[in-house]
Formats: structure tokens, C-alpha cells, sequence
């Protein structure tokens, strides 16, 4: 689906946006605005007056961060004052960051004036903190100008807002209409209410119209910005067809159902609101753990079903306990397509894991409610509120774009911040219970007494759902319910955060708890995820006990549930919240418990369930918790046997060539390492199982896009497996490493390593070996623009290949990397047949990221030839199968190969999007060469736009970093280019 309907994306806020910190950078004291490429800020003069500085004296000083995204660095500067307006009480000042500041044009903030915002919606984005939480959205409805307070002379009227989100910290955050696209204010102002609470939604802004009279040069804009276009899942229809409707709901990670319900109607209204209407597709429900937004959501998906509202089914993930995008995309594939597609089936040339179940939402509508997403979600730093996981940012941009009946609930500690700029999303923050709704909740919960006692006690304790459900359990345990005798629990001070409070009254209820009792929820915390009862059993030793584990089911197990501390599933499994676990596995650990022994209990239970042929995640679950608590009971050897036993089926490696679960077996090796940490050496003390160990790793690392820590690991199993004498094994990983720094632009380190591959191949006296070594040093040769030397050592590797190989021909990486040298030489019909080839061999193999590059390549031999028709059905060729695999290497050349036909056709269409994200990819994946392709790309494709300047900046980039890696025909190309784009202004 293109067109309008597609274009939903707003200006992201986290691009314009600077953390304003004192000048020695030891306090943030608020948010500043970007507005102009050569480092113009925004800000309010308070802010400066937070920091100790005086806004109407020109040149005074603060530092600014400009935090680090995904794809560029982020740093700091020092930034002067440039304007104030002085005489005047707007409350706004212009900073100019210190030095040479050439600002990429998507991190300036487009600017408009507030006054015909009136009505409209807004977002918000600043560095408000909350607890450890850095960064915060907020939204709400802009009421339009008002008149100055009192004796101020202002430039221009303030603008009144309402929101629920805006405190300290926000102070200088942009107002984003979210219908004009426009930033029209700056957020400098919020009303502090008394304790009735009026007017508490109530703050203002300064209109960014002031900022015209600062004579400048900052833009505002009379007209809306144009939205831009989400781009839709590409999969394979017919395969998304094959689904059929769900005999059911997938509900079985959903809490049960909600019988102690208070208040939350705004929140069930607002996601009413957003189903029906069917404009808001997903829906983001943020607050802390413990506020019940598992319940609300729980609650919601009740009346949906109650009403019988037209949904073909409801899908429900959980994070928390199962934090595996391999988990939920495979469950996910199963459900929609009422298990007639498996997992395995899913990704390549079918489109990609997170793409297939997208299309299938649009074959349907279907409502999916993942808890818990914080599990994978950063929560500090500055990728903070973004996931973890590129597929799961695939499947949430997806869910995100148009083109779908589906809906999707989130929930989250921390904001979705990698939506935020989606029109098509929502924020709701789930605010904490009211008092009267506080007193109805310990009402439910057993505590008597009048209502005014229950008021106090809400009151004094907050509206914290989880707080009060452990305040009532208390009360019952010690007094019967009296709220009277809380007088024996001074309440907490105003200070404390809601997780000191669950934490102090814990500490008293767990006094309260019979031996007992307080074992099963050690033993649960023990856990990672929902508790089977066999498993609970298990680890509390009464698996042949069965007058012992009666005892406790009747009285332990219903007392706990009765008390709300321990709950089911809607499959019945004990669950604890993640803050009560937390604070029972600190408490065990004080207690000194014998952890390794409960392990121990927990893994021999978990290997009497391995399934005797599995075929999916889900029957590899039994595998993969019996190797966390091997590990966990320090019996790493067996761990690994069980790992490479069932879980990879041995060389089968079921969990990564034939599941692509590539983080579930990452997160599984991580056991294996002190602390979690894959830098660290496994503790293993088998050499063999080391060296496996390593290679895996580095191959999950490599393939999740992490290749720096790939390229390292894979050194350190080529180390493990010399010292073995396993020399082709040594060999492969020395390859491997190779193949990632040229990747990387590494090239000195590959000068080192190739000698050393070389010598590995004889050592082990494999000619295939000798052969790749001669292929990774003819790339090199190529990249580094010595053609000869490339012509000697492709010849060479061609030779072995046709005298001691099955396949005559240089295939794989191999032949796409000779195809690219003999393009560079004019032996374009050679370098096509070599492509073709290289084609069918791949194809035939399921090696579909070199089937991907090698049509990038017969496109680019087809444009030189002026075949266009031809090169664009090779490149649209290469963009479906990219897309369809999880090699962000193999989309990047895809993109530039679809880029580069765009500029050879002059149809723009989607080429200027297509840039923008390779080079993303390219920057955050550390593929220097691949960036400055990109680079190249995008001068060409700004200067036929009519931006001469931005086209020069990309080329100068392109050009250093060449220089700097000693990347030959990335400086030829840069050069060409140059003269091309010199051209273009002379016309």
C-alpha cells in the first residue's frame, strides 16, 4: 500500500531535541531545540537562570548534549548565548553551539507559529526524570494563546496546554502539532495545583513564533509539513493468505481474569476509543511496575470479548516472562495462521519473520497486547525507550503503518520512543490510583472500617495498585482487616519511590509469613517466567512426597493467592510480579540459600521434559531452561552438551539455520559467561565445547548486526580451536573474522589476518580453505584499488576451485566479490555470467543473502549496459529477498542498488527514503564501506533535489572516511560524483 495513507511519520522529536546541562556538565536543568544546521538552540531563559547564568548576557555559556541515536554519535558542546529578548518577558533565549557545526537537515526542528494550532493535538518530548527513567513523552491538547500574566510585556501571547505528563525537566521541550506537523511552542511552564486538584492538566508554552523577531535567519513555516511515509511490510501474499481464522484467543501468558476491579474508565475509554475509530493503531500504556497496567489490559480485552466486537482473534505476548523476539514472532506465525505455517517456513524469500505476520494482520483484524516490552527495551543511555531487537522495531513500525484492519496494546515501564513519531500511535500513561478509587481497591481486598480510615490509608500509602494489594494483605494477616492498627507501619516518606515502598512493605508482611510460605516464593523467584506446579514441586523436593506437596496446596499455595501476593495465569502457572520476585530472590540470597542445590532441583526437572523431536521454540523450551539452570548450578559442561545436544540437534543447529532464533541462542549462551557477559571467557573447562561455544556466539553476534563483538569472539574461537590443533576450524573462524572487517572497512587488520589464513588453510590442508583465503585477498586487493594483484589472486582461487572443488566456479561472497572486481576492470559480461551463476548455486543452497547481492549486481551491470528494464527487475528482485532475511548488509546494498537506478532513470520516487535508511543501517551496523557508498548515493540524489550544499557535505564524508580506511573506489567514486554534481549547477 503507498500513497497518502502511508504518510504518517511525524518530525521525530528525538532528533531536534538537546539535553541543556550547567557549563561544567555536572546537572541537566532542561531540554533545548535544534533549529538550524549550523547549531542554533532554543531554549527557555529559565533554564539558563537554572544554571546559574544570566540569558540577556550575550556570549554566557552552558554546555549542550546532543544525545546519541542509533545511527550518528552523539557529543557535547559548549553553547553561548546569541539572542535574548531583551526588555521583554517572553521566556525564550537562542544559544549557537561553539565551533564548526554541520547539522544533518533531520535533526533541525521545522518550525510554524501557535496560532492557528488552536484545538489541535500535541506531543512532547524532554529530559523530565523520572526515577532512573531519563527522557519522558508527553501529549495532551493545545488550547490556544491566552493573555501575559500580570506587569509582563511579552512579543507574543502565551500558549495554554493541557497535559497530564509536562514537570520539571520539561522545561524548553518542543510542542509538536500533531495535525500542522509543526513545532509551534516551547514548553516553559506548569501549574502546580493545591490539593483539590483544579487546573492540574493545565501548563503553557512560548510561541515559536518569537523566535522571528531574533533576526536570525530561523525558519517558520505558514504552510503544514508534509508527513512521511511509512513503508509497508513486503512479504509473500500468497503465504499470508494461507491463514485461517483463529479457533480462539492466544491468552495464555494473560493474567487471569480480573475480579478486584477499581476505576482505570478513562484508560478503557481511551483504548475503546482507538479500536473503534481505527485511525490510532497502536496504543503504548507506560507507567511503573506494579501500577496494574497488566490488568487494565486484561480488563479491556474482557469487555471486547463481552461485547463481541468483530476481532478474529486476540494474541498475548509477555515480555517479562518470555523476553525473546524469536519466541514471539515464531508463537505469532503459529497462531495467525492457525498452525499451518511453521516458524521455519517464515523469513527469506516468504519476507521476513515480523514482515509475514504483518501481512497476515491485514488478511484479518486481530488484536495483539504485548506485556511487558520493557523486558527489551533500552533503559538508560541514549537509546533509551528504543528496543533491543531489530525485528521486533520491524514489527512495531509495521503494526504502526496503514494498510492493516489489526490493533496493538503495549505496555511498558519505559515510553515507546521508536513510535513516537507515528501519528498512527498513541501514548496513554497510566497515572496512579486515585484515593476514593484507593479505598475501593483495599475495600475489595478485605480491609473494613469507614470510608474516610480506607481514604487515610490510600492517601498516605499512594495510588501504587501493587502497593495497596500488599498494604490490604498485611492488614489481613496481622489484623483482620483493621485499617486502625496501620498505625504500626508508619507510613512511607514522600521521598521514597514506588519501588522502595513495595520493598519496605514486604519487609513487614514477610515477617508475618510462616516458614512455609516464605520457601515458595523463593523457590518461585527461583524461576524466570510462569511457575508449573510439577516444577514448583520439583525445587521445593517433593517430587515423591505427595502427602507433603497436598499440605501445600491446601494451606501454603491457597493462602498465598488469597492474599494476591502469588497469582495464575490464565493457564494456571503461579506467577509472581516482577518486583516480588525481585525482592524474594535478594532475600533468599541473604538467607544464604543454597542456590546451586535449588538449580540443581530446577535442571534435573527441566530434563525430564526435553521433547524427544523438536521442531519449534516452543518445544525447545524445556532445553533451554533445563541449560539456564545447569548453568545456574555451575555444571557448565553438561549445560553445553544439552545446548549442542538438543537445542542445536548437533550439526543440524535447529534453534539458528533452521529456527533463525538467532537471539534465543544468544540469550542462551549468555549463562555460560560470568556475569552474562560474552567478552568475558565461558566458563567451560572442556576445549572443545569452548571453541564451539565461542564460534556460536560470534556467529549470533554477527548475524544480530552486532559485528565489532562478532569480529572479537570470532578471534577468540580461532584462538581456542589452534590451541586444539583443530586447524580448519581455526581456518573458518579466520576467514569469518576477515569477511566481518572488510565489512567494516578494517582493511589494515585484514592485511594481518590474511597471511594468517593462509597459513591456517595449509596447516590444515584443505584446498577450499586455501581457496577463500585467495578470494578475501583479492576483495582486498580490489577495495584497496591494486587491480592486478586482485586479477592474480582471483585467478588463483579459480584454479583450485576447477582442480579440487566440486563446483568449478567462485560462488557465495566469493563470486560476488570477483563479479565487482571484473565490473571495475570492463569485464561486465564476465561479471554478469559470474552473477547468473552465482544465482543458481546460492539458490539451490538457501543462501539467499548472496542470491540478494548477487542481483544488486546484475542490476548494476544492467544500468552500465543502459538495460533498465532489466536492471530493474534485478534490483526489485534483491529488495524482496532482503528484505525477507535478517542481514542488514545485504538491505543496505539492496537499497543503494534500487537508489542507484532511481538517479540513473531520474524517477525520485521512494530513492531519497531508500538512502536515508541504508545509510542508517550502514552507520549503526559499522559498515564503513557501505556508508560511503551511501554517502555517494545521497549527494547525487540531494543535488538532483536542488540542495548543493548537503550534496557537498555527504561527498566530503564519503571522501575522509575513504582516506581514512584507505578505501580506493570509495575516493574514485566520491571524485566522479564531484564532477557530476558540478555539472548539475552549471545547467
Amino acid at each position: 500500500m503507498t500513497g497518502s495513507t502511508d504518510r504518517v511519520i511525524l518530525q521525530d522529536l528525538r532528533n531536534c531535541t538537546v539535553r541543556v546541562r550547567t557549563l561544567d556538565g555536572a546537572a541537566v536543568v532542561g531540554t533545548g531545540i535544534i533549529v538550524s544546521r549550523d547549531g542554533l538552540v532554543i531554549t527557555c531563559a529559565h533554564v539558563l537562570r537554572a544554571a546559574a547564568v544570566d540569558p540577556a548576557e550575550l556570549g554566557a555559556s552552558v554546555t549542550v548534549d546532543i544525545p546519541r541515536r542509533q545511527d550518528r554519535p552523539g557529543w557535547s558542546a559548549v553553547a553561548r548565548v546569541v539572542w535574548y529578548p531583551d526588555g521583554f518577558d517572553d521566556d525564550i533565549v537562542c544559544l549557537r553551539l561553539r565551533g564548526r557545526v554541520d547539522l544533518p537537515a533531520d535533526r533541525v526542528a521545522a518550525l510554524g507559529s501557535a496560532h492557528d494550532s488552536q484545538d489541535n493535538r500535541f506531543r512532547s518530548y524532554g529530559f523530565r526524570r523520572l526515577q532512573k527513567y531519563l527522557g519522558g513523552i508527553a501529549d495532551g491538547m493545545i488550547l490556544g494563546e491566552v493573555e501575559p500574566p500580570e506587569e509582563a510585556v511579552a512579543l507574543t501571547d502565551p500558549v495554554q496546554l493541557r497535559s497530564t505528563q509536562i514537570n520539571a525537566g520539561m522545561s524548553g521541550s518542543p510542542v509538536l502539532d500533531t495535525v500542522r506537523n509543526l513545532i509551534v511552542g516551547v514548553v516553559s511552564e506548569t501549574w502546580i495545583p493545591d490539593t483539590t486538584g483544579k487546573d492540574s492538566e493545565t501548563a503553557w508554552a512560548v510561541d515559536a513564533r518569537v523566535i522571528g523577531f531574533s533576526r536570525l535567519g530561523i525558519d517558520l513555516s505558514d504552510h503544514p509539513l508534509p508527513l512521511r511515509r511509512a513503508e509497508p511490510p513486503v512479504f509473500d501474499e500468497a503465504l499470508a493468505r494461507q491463514a485461517v481464522p483463529v479457533p480462539g484467543h492466544r491468552l495464555a501468558d494473560a493474567p487471569s481474569v480480573v475480579t478486584d476491579w477499581v476505576g482505570r474508565e478513562d484508560l478503557i475509554g481511551l483504548f475503546d476509543e482507538a479500536w473503534e475509530g481505527r485511525r490510532i493503531l497502536v496504543v503504548g500504556m507506560i507507567g511503573f511496575g506494579g501500577e496494574g497496567k497488566s490488568s487494565v489490559a486484561r480488563r479491556w480485552i474482557d469487555t471486547v470479548v463481552e461485547r463481541g466486537d468483530d476481532v478474529a482473534g486476540i494474541f498475548w505476548w509477555s515480555f517479562t516472562e518470555r523476553p525473546s523476539t524469536d519466541e514471539f514472532l515464531s508463537a505469532a506465525v503459529e497462531f495467525l495462521s492457525g498452525g499451518r505455517l511453521r516458524p521455519a517456513d517464515v523469513g527469506g524469500e516468504a519476507g521476513s519473520r515480523a514482515a509475514v505476520v504483518a501481512g497476515v494482520m491485514q488478511q484479518r483484524r486481530y488484536l495483539f497486547v504485548l506485556d511487558g516490552l520493557e523486558a527489551l527495551q533500552y533503559e538508560r543511555g541514549d537509546q533509551y525507550g528504543s528496543v533491543t531487537s531489530q525485528e521486533l522495531y520491524d514489527f512495531l513500525r509495521f503494526a504502526a503503518t496503514p494498510g492493516h484492519q489489526s490493533f496493538c496494546l503495549l505496555t511498558s515501564r519505559v515510553p515507546v520512543l521508536d513510535l513516537a513519531a507515528y501519528s498512527t500511535y498513541q501514548h496513554a500513561a497510566i497515572v496512579p490510583l486515585s484515593v476514593a478509587e484507593g479505598r475501593d481497591l483495599l475495600r475489595k481486598l478485605g480491609v473494613i472500617g469507614p470510608d474516610a480510615s480506607l481514604e487515610q490509608l490510600a492517601a498516605d500509602w499512594g495510588g501504587h495498585a501493587l502497593t495497596l494489594t500488599l498494604v490490604a494483605a498485611y492488614l489481613q494477616r496481622r489484623y483482620a482487616g483493621d485499617p486502625r492498627r496501620i498505625g504500626a507501619l508508619p507510613p512511607p516518606g514522600s521521598g521514597l519511590s514506588e519501588g522502595e515502598r513495595v520493598r519496605r512493605i514486604l519487609r513487614e508482611y514477610d515477617d508475618l509469613l510462616a516458614e512455609e510460605e516464605r520457601q515458595v516464593l523463593v523457590r518461585c523467584s527461583l524461576f524466570r517466567g510462569p511457575v508449573e506446579d510439577d516444577a514448583l514441586r520439583a525445587v521445593l523436593g517433593l517430587a515423591g512426597d505427595d502427602a507433603g506437596w497436598a499440605r501445600t496446596v491446601a494451606r501454603t499455595l491457597l493462602y498465598l493467592e488469597v492474599a494476591r501476593v502469588l497469582r495464575r495465569d490464565s493457564r494456571s502457572r503461579l506467577v509472581l510480579h516482577p518486583l516480588v520476585r525481585d525482592f524474594y530472590q535478594a532475600h533468599g540470597r541473604r538467607e544464604q540459600l543454597d542456590w546451586r542445590q535449588a538449580h540443581e532441583l530446577a535442571f534435573a526437572y527441566y530434563r525430564s521434559a526435553l521433547a524427544p523431536a523438536p521442531a519449534s521454540l516452543d518445544d525447545l523450551e524445556p532445553a533451554i531452561e533445563a541449560v539456564h539452570h545447569a548453568c545456574r548450578a555451575g555444571r557448565y559442561d553438561e549445560a553445553c552438551d544439552i545446548a549442542y545436544d538438543h537445542v542445536y540437534l548437533g550439526d543440524r543447529a535447529l534453534v539458528t539455520s533452521e529456527l533463525n532464533a538467532y537471539e534465543a541462542a544468544l540469550s542462551m549462551f549468555t549463562g555460560f559467561f560470568p556475569g552474562g557477559d560474552v567478552h568475558a571467557e565461558p566458563l567451560l573447562s572442556d576445549p572443545d565445547s569452548r571453541g564451539w561455544l565461542l564460534h556460536e556466539v560470534a556467529a549470533c553476534l554477527q548475524m544480530l548486526g552486532r559485528l565489532r563483538e562478532a569480529a572479537s569472539t570470532f578471534r577468540r574461537a580461532s584462538a581456542a580451536f589452534v590451541e586444539l590443533g583443530s586447524w580448519h576450524e581455526a581456518a573458518v573462524s579466520c576467514q569469518n573474522v576477515t569477511e566481518l572487517y572488510l565489512h567494516l572497512g578494517a582493511l589494515s587488520s585484514c592485511r594481518r589476518l590474511i597471511p594468517e589464513a593462509f597459513d591456517l588453510a595449509g596447516r590444515a590442508a584443505d584446498k577450499e580453505d586455501e581457496l577463500v583465503a585467495e578470494t578475501l585477498r583479492g576483495a582486498l586487493a580490489h577495495i584497496e584499488g591494486r587491480s592486478t594483484e586482485a586479477e592474480a589472486a582471483f585467478g588463483h582461487a579459480l584454479r583450485i576451485a576447477t582442480a579440487h572443488t566440486p563446483i568449478p566456479a567462485l560462488y557465495s561472497s566469493s563470486g560476488t566479490r570477483y563479479a565487482e572486481h571484473l565490473m571495475r576492470v570492463g569485464r561486465s559480461a564476465e561479471a554478469l555470467a559470474v552473477l547468473r551463476r552465482n544465482v543458481e548455486i546460492c539458490r539451490t543452497a538457501g543462501w539467499l543473502a548472496d542470491v540478494a547481492r548477487s542481483h544488486v549486481g546484475i542490476g548494476d551491470v544492467h544500468v552500465a549496459a543502459g538495460d533498465l528494464d532489466a536492471a530493474r527487475t534485478a534490483y526489485d528482485e534483491a529488495l524482496r529477498v532482503a528484505r525477507g532475511i535478517t542481514r542488514r548488509d545485504v538491505l543496505v546494498a539492496a537499497l543503494l542498488g534500487r537508489s542507484r537506478f532511481d538517479i540513473a532513470t531520474g524517477d525520485r520516487g521512494d530513492s531519497l527514503t531508500h538512502a536515508v535508511h541504508a545509510l542508517h543501517l550502514a552507520i549503526i551496523g559499522g559498515y564503513r564501506l557501505y556508508e560511503v557508498d551511501a554517502r555517494i548515493v545521497l549527494a547525487q540524489l540531494r543535488a538532483h533535489a536542488g540542495d548543493p550544499e548537503a550534496a557537498r557535505a555527504e561527498l566530503t564524508q564519503a571522501q575522509e572516511i575513504s582516506i581514512e580506511i584507505g578505501y580506493y573506489w570509495g575516493e574514485h567514486d566520491a571524485a566522479v560524483a564531484a564532477g557530476v554534481i558540478e555539472r548539475l549547477r552549471g545547467v
